[in-house]
């Protein structure tokens, strides 16, 4: 079964460790017949598409669990959604054969809302059009086991944003690469345009609001993959 999910405003500082630890306890509650891995210690066989990093909300994350029994799609929904707090609601569900790739290999990109306030805002707006023609856009990307300075302009696939004069607030919406070999996460993404710009990052909020997978170049949520 793979299960979409959203990570709310309430619990985006839940680091990937704890989120784990409570979709266990939650499948284990739900009384829905969830596959065990073999051993001498059984764990729950469930993997997450991407994790999402601490302080970042999540609109459509996805859960993918084994299972050993039959059940549909709204069984389980509802099975889950009696035991996990709203903040970790579920929305959707699919039923997928045991051929089914991991979705975490067919994950392609993410799109992400970002909510920019005041300061620099606008003369970053003004910028945008300029940042998205250049060819090479260098930023330093930062791993647990070096730094290394990327070309990050063919990562971002869609940005755009829409400018509220007179809140001094942008909404930017964008979608960047997020495969193994290169993967764009969305605070350097700010990083490298308020460099680009000259700007000082002003009050922001980001929220990732949809994973993708690719079939024939068009971007398909992850779970209708």
């Amino acid at each position: 079964m793979l299960l979409q999910f959203q990570k709310g405003d309430i619990v985006r500082h839940l680091g990937l460790l704890d989120l784990q630890r409570t979709m266990q306890r939650a499948l284990r509650r739900s009384g829905l017949p969830v596959a065990y891995s073999k051993g001498f210690n059984p764990h729950i066989v469930m993997s997450f598409a991407s994790a999402l990093s601490s302080g970042i909300p999540g609109d459509a994350e996805l859960l993918d669990v084994s299972l050993c029994g039959d059940v549909t799609e709204d069984e389980c929904l509802n099975a889950m959604n009696r035991v996990l707090p709203p903040s970790l609601s579920c929305s959707r569900g699919r039923l997928v054969d045991d051929r089914f790739p991991k979705v975490s290999a067919a994950l392609r990109s993410a799109q992400y809302r970002i909510t920019l306030h005041g300061g620099d805002t606008k003369r970053i707006l003004e910028c945008l059009d300029a940042f998205l023609n250049e060819e090479e856009i260098m930023a330093l990307r930062k791993t647990k086991k070096n730094e290394t300075m990327v070309n990050i302009r063919p990562m971002i696939y869609e940005l755009t944003a829409e400018y509220n004069e007179a809140a001094d607030a942008a909404v930017m919406i964008t979608r960047v690469s997020f495969i193994e070999q290169a993967t764009l996460k969305p605070d350097l993404l700010l990083e490298a345009l308020c460099t680009y710009c000259n700007a000082t990052l002003p009050s922001h909020e980001i929220r990732r609001t949809h994973l993708h997978g690719e079939i024939n170049g068009q971007a398909i949520p992850l779970i209708d993959m």
